[in-house]
């Protein structure tokens, strides 16, 4: 199993918060949550990464900086570009990822965090 410790989502990222903006207005957000994700595996991983091969669990835990209400949706939503990161670090797709299971707490340092068990 592998663990990867990401930052809380850029809150661009988040679906509803688009709002109808051009997709352009989103970009360095996405390549910033790529980067991230991609960095964050491979220090996870360090110089041994796992073969997968078929469909591979995931776990998603988002360690909330407040306790705002947020639907899972949109929480899944808001990671999509970390997981291809994620996914790239381990040169698999990311369609491997099945099933996800997403569930959510409160960071008492209210920094804000997500973390991703990967074959859990």
């Amino acid at each position: 199993m592998i663990t990867v410790t990401l930052p809380w989502p850029d809150p661009a990222l988040f679906p509803n918060r688009k709002g109808g903006q051009h997709w352009a207005t989103f970009q360095a957000a996405k390549a910033r949550a790529r980067m991230d994700g991609f960095m964050s595996t491979k220090q996870a991983v360090g110089m041994s990464c796992p073969a997968f091969e078929g469909r591979t669990p995931i776990s998603i835990v988002f360690h909330a900086p407040d306790r705002r209400r947020r639907d899972w949706d949109g929480m899944a939503g808001s990671i999509k570009h970390h997981l291809d990161g994620i996914a790239r670090a381990l040169g698999v797709d990311d369609s491997i990822f099945r099933p996800v299971t997403i569930d959510d707490t409160v960071d008492p340092n209210k920094r804000g965090f997500v973390t991703v068990e990967i074959g859990a």
